[in-house]
């Protein structure tokens, strides 16, 4: 009779997923250090969790081990030590892992003092391979465990020799931060990003390693090169500099469709393209720069790199600039133009507003930041098109409105 789980707690894959995320941090935070040594390509689930290459050659592969239990230890007999152990002797034998190529534990569990995983630590910190050698071989010879028989016996078949060569090039590091205080290592790492926006450089800098992960793994493609990574990290300190501000590449992209269009109908942003009888087509990229500059401008203050008054200074030299155009294009006009030519004019100033470059700052290039920010201003009613759009939206809307959260 099969038992039943008694709970949905017995279907938790709680610490396989922490174990994964664990594993691309520390690829992240190891690709970071390796770039102010030299070249390379690192690659997830290839020949390890995280392998490093140079010259096509494998340089260095990590086994990521991470533990939910924080009083957990990597005793001889640890199955997280024998079955890492299984998987670089099958590569040692496929030839798959050369010889000379370096191999790392990296473990948030400890290494009890006098363990084997103690005497296979850094170069210079009681360093005792031999000492390893023989603790591993006690442990192979004398455990009962079934589940890590065939990892003892590919270590009982090496003679003793080979077993000191082989874990010649094994490095354990014990006792490392968990998954979520390695975002630390990674702060203290990006030390030429100010202190301020530290926290900000490695969120940036995750979003765009996660993705470029995901997309490694399902289109493999070599791995990911160190001067990729390094472009990457360059790209984000210059738009935390002072003269520059961060750009949301998924808002970037963003294109609103056509059929979303009624949705937005009723706000006087979208009626004021209407009325100087702008096309749907024109409408729709009114919205899309809308919620742009909208969602760009929020994220700037939620992160300290913008302040209100920051904005209004910007909005005020938009609202400058514009009252330049529409003076002129209703000077234009003379006295009791038609309505026809009001809507002609308005269009004037729309385009004006469509192809207008302020920067918020010099280093901010996308236009989008400053159109959406001049359609922001005409749902607010503080500017717009028509050269009669108060009255007209005012009869619409009542009193001028405030911007509404999109």
């Amino acid at each position: 009779m099969l038992m039943s789980p008694s709970s949905l707690s017995a279907f938790g894959a709680a610490g396989p997923m922490v174990g994964y995320l664990y594993q691309v941090r520390t690829a992240l935070l190891w690709a970071i250090r390796r770039s102010r040594v030299g070249d390379f390509t690192v690659s997830i689930e290839t020949l390890d969790d995280v392998t490093f290459e140079v010259s096509g050659q494998p340089d260095a592969v990590l086994q990521t081990k991470h533990s939910l239990n924080v009083m957990a230890n990597l005793t001889d007999l640890s199955p997280e030590v024998w079955k890492t152990l299984r998987i670089w002797l099958v590569g040692l034998a496929s030839g798959e892992i050369p010889p000379e190529t370096a191999r790392f534990l990296i473990a948030t569990a400890g290494a009890p003092a006098g363990s084997a995983c103690a005497c296979l630590g850094i170069e210079g910190r009681g360093r005792n391979v031999p000492d390893a050698a023989k603790r591993l071989k006690h442990a192979a010879t004398t455990s009962t465990n079934d589940e890590l028989k065939d990892a003892f016996a590919a270590y009982l078949a090496l003679d003793e020799a080979e077993r000191e060569s082989m874990l010649a090039r094994v490095y354990v590091i014990p006792s490392q931060p968990d998954a979520a205080a390695i975002e630390a290592q990674l702060q203290s790492e990006l030390y030429h990003v100010s202190l301020h926006h530290q926290a900000l450089s490695v969120q940036m800098l995750e979003g765009w390693w996660f993705k470029r992960v995901l997309h490694e793994l399902v289109h493999p493609d070599g791995g990911i090169p160190r001067a990729e990574i390094d472009a990457q990290i360059t790209e984000i300190q210059e738009s935390l500099k002072p003269h520059s501000l961060p750009i949301d590449g998924d808002l970037d992209e963003l294109m609103v469709a056509l059929e979303q269009l009624p949705e937005f109908a009723n706000r006087p942003f979208y009626k004021q393209v209407e009325l100087v009888g702008g096309s749907q087509l024109r409408i729709r990229n009114a919205i899309t720069s809308y919620l742009q500059a909208f969602r760009q401008r929020s994220a700037w203050t939620r992160d300290d790199l913008l302040f209100d008054a920051d904005l209004q200074k910007y909005d005020q030299r938009l609202r400058t600039e514009w009252e330049l155009q529409f003076a002129q294009a209703c000077d234009e006009l003379g006295a009791g133009p038609s309505e026809e030519a009001m809507a002609q004019a308005g269009r004037a100033i729309l385009k004006w507003a469509e192809d207008a470059h302020v920067p918020i700052r010099s280093g901010v290039s996308v236009p989008w930041v400053c159109r959406g920010s001049l359609h922001m201003l005409a749902e607010d009613l503080r500017l717009g098109w028509h050269p009669d759009f108060q009255t007209r939206l005012q009869a619409i809307f009542g009193a001028p409105g405030q911007s509404s959260a999109a």
